[in-house]
């Protein structure tokens, strides 16, 4: 068995890029979506020292290219078509509930206001129905293992 993955970490965020990327189902949403550059700031606490950051740049039927920019601050200057701000606690807790079989959904979190996004949420609440769980099966092949345990 591989050796788990620090979630969140650049190792972890690139086995996850790679699991989701050859899945097809992901790459049927993809496409119907359309490359998309999207930020991500994993907010510090529960066991997370500092602010996590991730710039994935997603295009269908290629590689992800992701950076890990050093703050909030460097990834908004890049200017991605949808940046999400998520408390540590509740990535951990979706991403927990995804290993165990469950079915979260990231689209609730947001609509409930626990994560913040700025982007075209109607374009994104659009594609997410029809694609509702795509990516669940390749997100739970990744060994995971959480900061503070």
């Amino acid at each position: 068995m591989a050796e788990a993955l620090l979630f969140p970490s650049r190792a972890w965020c690139e086995a996850a890029a790679r699991a989701l990327l050859a899945d097809s189902q992901v790459q049927h949403a993809l496409s119907e979506f359309g490359a998309v550059t999207a930020g991500m700031v994993v907010q510090r606490g529960e066991g997370l020292a500092s602010d996590f950051c991730l710039l994935a740049r997603l295009r269908p039927r290629e590689e992800a290219r992701l950076e890990f920019p050093d703050d909030e601050d460097e990834l908004e200057e890049l200017e991605p078509d949808y940046i999400a701000w998520a408390p540590h606690a509740l990535c951990k807790e979706l991403l927990r509930a995804a290993l165990a079989g469950a079915r979260p959904d990231p689209l609730r979190a947001v609509l409930e206001r626990k994560v913040r996004l700025r982007g075209d949420l109607e374009r994104l609440v659009k594609h997410a129905g029809r694609h509702r769980g795509a990516g669940l099966d390749a997100i739970r092949t990744v060994p995971t293992r959480f900061h503070g345990e």
